[in-house]
């Protein structure tokens, strides 16, 4: 890519996710198969797979499953030299159960092993390490989410100093992702938390039913009123989505679309987006390119585009 392309940056954990090989309980699985996981880190490789010059910002163990997520990257396109090596803590994983659906499709559940991994020790102190400082003042976009703030009190700050370091000329993107079993016992404390980023990003993604859980509607229209200040917002489910740009709306459906797994299609969907927004196209066509690459996440039981 050239260097004139926009960057983007997409700052959270990635992790190692063991897939199992056949639908069923856990403990009826023998075979599992490992693929590389993260809302952002998703982001990343189909924004890269866009066409558009793409680096993570996180922290990996220094262990075998590290190597692999950062080999990954490179493997994608995407510019791992912002991912800090820790030889003390873990790459974080989980593993994904799936059940099998009347379609043939299956439904992933999520069961995390990240609890004080090597992500967790993300700081504003890491923010400034030469590497990071010099990409994230490059940089077109910074995309976050509502994860990372959940997984350390370290990692909130990182994300608050990304945050308050708005520059000109450059976009903060969030998706909601809301994840329950990150802020068991603190819920309300988490829907402050989510709230706050979504008002202070320029562009914002969330699904109806994570919308519904934090906000209380699932309501384009009604979401909107509530979150005036990013120029975008997109709010998607599996039929289709609804954004705005200003007081500007469009609606578009899902395209008709192969489904193995749709774990990562919303990752994937906000790439396509962002991608859009900064190579200029319209808002209609923002989302027609969403739905593209989303469509490319549905077709595994992997989490991310290939």
């Amino acid at each position: 890519m050239s260097d004139s392309t926009p960057l983007a940056i997409c700052f959270g954990e990635g992790m190692v996710a063991l897939v199992a090989a056949t639908a069923g309980p856990l403990e009826d699985c023998r075979t599992f198969h490992r693929s590389l996981a993260g809302a952002e880190w998703n982001t990343a490789i189909a924004l890269s797979s866009a066409g558009i010059r793409t680096a993570v910002l996180s922290r990996v163990g220094d262990d075998g499953f590290g190597r692999f997520l950062t080999a990954e990257l490179r493997a994608h396109g995407v510019d791992d030299t912002a991912v800090e090596i820790d030889d003390q803590a873990p790459t974080g994983l989980y593993v994904k159960e799936l059940v099998a659906r009347a379609d043939g499709a299956v439904d992933g559940t999520m069961h995390y092993y990240r609890a004080g991994s090597a992500a967790a020790a993300m700081s504003p102190e890491k923010l400034a390490a030469p590497v990071a400082s010099t990409l994230l003042a490059r940089a077109a976009l910074v995309h976050t989410s509502g994860i990372t703030p959940a997984i350390s009190a370290s990692a909130l700050a990182a994300q608050e100093a990304l945050y308050s370091d708005h520059r000109p000329g450059r976009l903060v993107s969030f998706d909601l992702n809301w994840r329950p079993a990150l802020w068991r016992g603190r819920e309300a404390e988490g829907r402050e938390i989510v709230s706050g980023f979504a008002r202070r990003a320029d562009i914002v993604f969330c699904t109806r039913p994570d919308a519904e859980a934090v906000f209380g509607t699932s309501d384009p229209q009604e979401l909107r009123a509530l979150f005036p200040q990013p120029r975008y917002l997109a709010v998607t489910d599996a039929s289709g989505a609804v954004a705005f740009d200003g007081e500007e709306r469009a609606e578009s459906d899902a395209l008709d679309a192969p489904v193995v797994e749709t774990i990562g299609a919303g990752d994937a969907f906000a790439a396509g987006f962002l991608a859009g927004v900064l190579t200029g196209l319209s808002l209609t066509g923002s989302v027609a390119r969403g739905h593209r690459i989303a469509t490319r996440a549905l077709l595994s039981t992997r989490d991310h585009v290939d």
